[in-house]
């Protein structure tokens, strides 16, 4: 039995992306005044939840017995193989060693292989700043995008072209927060463009190769979590510069690319998701 029946993509982008440009929106009001700065926070975990919540209407709103099933398979789906573990756990902190290698090429401070003084994306909100990214971030995203998101495309489309267009549209779902005082995000903005246009190329470099990891992993949502994971710490865990951040978008651009083209076929066969 095919997917398609049960999944609505155009639906669910357009409530999880209207969503994150309204409250972002909401966001940015707030963070311009400080006496509305404690409703910040419980507005961007909101908005953080949306893509979660739509993906869990959606997929019990259908009433559809096989694809609730599917969805709790896949929660439980902890079987991942050696070889993927080891691209999960290592990829990210190996990229991030060797671009901060190659920006001392550069005259770039070797400072940057110290752990970070500060954890937090988010000034003012020490724990939450560090639990969010870390926790709360790969847990309740991937239970959207992947969960309902990602494969709510991929049965329309090839695998390289739904990490396309999933990139497209985690890029856009990003964009408020490039606007919200105290936000990781909004530092790039003031560092310069380069290092937004950097930000949105790793949106779409890392698309690409947590699908892969997703569909190798017989679509297990356990090991995807974990991969965003140890993204996400990894990002933050050292002193790590803007240029060298840059330098690690490259590599795996370069990784990503070796990715696709060793497994061309898997990549874009047309063959869709079918219901066991």
């Amino acid at each position: 039995m095919s997917f398609s029946s049960g999944y609505h993509p155009v639906i669910f982008f357009l409530i999880t992306i209207l969503s994150a440009l309204f409250l972002g929106l909401a966001t940015v009001y707030l963070s311009d005044r400080l006496e509305l700065k404690q409703l910040q926070m419980p507005l961007l975990l909101f908005g953080l939840c949306v893509p979660c919540i739509t993906a869990l209407a959606m997929i019990y709103a259908s009433r559809n017995g096989i694809l609730i099933q599917d969805f709790l398979e896949r929660l439980q789906l902890f079987k991942i193989s050696s070889t993927y573990l080891i691209v999960i756990l290592l990829l990210m902190p190996c990229t991030v060693f060797l671009a901060t290698g190659i920006s001392l090429f550069f005259g770039h401070s070797s400072d940057q292989f110290l752990i970070a003084n500060e954890f937090s994306v988010m000034k003012g909100w020490a724990i939450l700043g560090i639990a969010i990214p870390l926790l709360l971030a790969p847990i309740i995203e991937e239970l959207g995008w992947r969960g309902y998101g990602v494969d709510s495309l991929r049965v329309y489309f090839n695998l390289f072209t739904t990490s396309v267009l999933f990139g497209l549209l985690w890029a856009v779902w990003h964009l408020p927060a490039f606007f919200i005082k105290g936000y990781y995000h909004n530092q790039l903005l003031h560092l310069g463009s380069v290092y937004v246009v950097n930000f949105f190329v790793s949106v779409f470099v890392i698309s690409i190769l947590m699908n892969w990891v997703y569909y190798k992993t017989e679509r297990s949502i356990p090991a995807v979590i974990l991969f965003h994971s140890v993204i996400n710490f990894s990002s933050i865990l050292f002193r790590t510069e803007p240029f060298t951040k840059c330098i690690v978008t490259v590599l795996l651009c370069v990784v990503s690319i070796i990715v696709v083209v060793y497994d061309k076929e898997f990549f874009f066969s047309n063959s869709v998701i079918t219901m066991k």
